[in-house]
């Protein structure tokens, strides 16, 4: 008798258990539902809430011309991309950044790709990457900077002179606020 009492009673609290996973899994579902609609509801504690998630623009492919400015912006591209989906890992951010390389770019990675190989050299590191840079960076790029901005003037609309100004200054990164602020007012018409 007390084996037949003991197996009901389990048969009991297995009805009881099998019926509060049922309960929690139609519960489970409703959330999801909740979820996917985008609604937030507040119930029996649990608060589910709709995550913003802005999708960052893919990066442009890079093809390696020998362009300060698109040397830089390609790069800041990266590091925003890079910042906006959380990736801090150095090898998921060079293998996703190999994606984006054409032309030049791409052979200099195949190069480098192919001394890796065979030991000798290492890229590891987002940093050792961003060697790119010295590879593809005009040599002279300051002086020329300097230079065009020595002899820059205004013959159209302020509006011109500024970009074209702001695009000089941009690739001089040791120009004082008083040295900027000379070449600037030396170059506007009376």
């Amino acid at each position: 008798m007390e084996l037949r009492q003991t197996i009901s009673a389990l048969e009991c609290r297995l009805t009881e258990a099998l019926s509060t996973i049922d309960a929690m899994k139609a519960k489970i579902e409703l959330l999801e539902e909740h979820v996917n609609v985008g609604v937030t509801e507040a119930d029996s504690n649990v608060i589910v809430t709709r995550e913003a998630k802005i999708k960052a623009p893919k990066p442009p492919v890079f093809k390696g011309v020998h362009d300060a400015q698109e040397v830089e912006n390609f790069l800041c591209h990266l590091e925003n991309y890079f910042r906006h989906d959380k990736v801090k890992d150095d090898e998921a951010k060079i293998n996703t950044v190999v994606l984006y390389l054409s032309d030049i770019a791409a052979l200099w990675w195949r190069r480098k790709y192919v001394d890796m190989e065979k030991g000798l050299c290492k890229i590891e590191t987002w940093e050792q990457f961003k060697e790119l840079k010295k590879q593809l960076y005009p040599v002279n790029v300051v002086y020329e900077a300097r230079q065009k901005l020595r002899e820059l003037q205004q013959t159209a609309t302020i509006r011109e002179y500024v970009r074209e100004f702001t695009t000089l200054m941009l690739q001089i990164p040791s120009l004082s606020k008083e040295d900027s602020l000379f070449y600037f007012m030396d170059g506007l018409q009376n």
